[in-house]
């Protein structure tokens, strides 16, 4: 009976565990055979998700591989995870600047009226990079009013 016991016990936790870690990254959403999006946090809601995920879809079209998208909104900011291998980003530096208009274009694209980081994930969305919503030098994003300085 006690062998029994010990027998079910291991069973339940390893099928909770199994649960549990792909339950931590969020409600997942499949937009396509490449794009899934994990929703995460009690204000980030699946149609949050749905839009980030045709946008990325849609402009991520021609890729083969698939992506995993972790989205948690926190304080009115919309956090975008993504998988990158760090690897990568370290090997080609110039990679920085396209992460930098990824996030700009997620933001004018998707979530004109908030602000937007982008932060690269490992396979477990644990982060090791944030691309701040902060302006970029000759952008803007066409939501915000502009003031010409010569008006008066």
């Amino acid at each position: 009976m006690k062998k029994n016991l010990c027998f079910v016990a291991c069973i339940v936790i390893t099928l909770a565990s199994c649960n549990f870690f792909t339950s931590s990254y969020g409600k997942k959403i499949k937009i396509s055979d490449k794009v899934e999006v994990y929703i995460k946090g009690d204000s980030t809601t699946e149609e949050d998700g749905r839009k980030l995920g045709v946008f990325l879809d849609t402009t991520w079209k021609d890729l083969t591989n698939k992506r995993s998208i972790q989205l948690i909104k926190e304080h009115g900011v919309y956090n975008v995870g993504m998988v990158v291998d760090e690897s990568k980003l370290k090997a080609d530096s110039t990679l920085n600047g396209s992460f930098v208009m990824l996030r700009f274009l997620i933001n004018i694209s998707v979530y004109p009226e908030s602000k937007v980081n982008l932060v690269l994930t490992d396979d477990e969305f644990k982060p090791y990079k944030t691309f701040k919503d902060e302006p970029i030098e000759g952008l803007t994003n066409p939501s915000e009013s502009t003031t010409d300085s010569t008006s008066k």
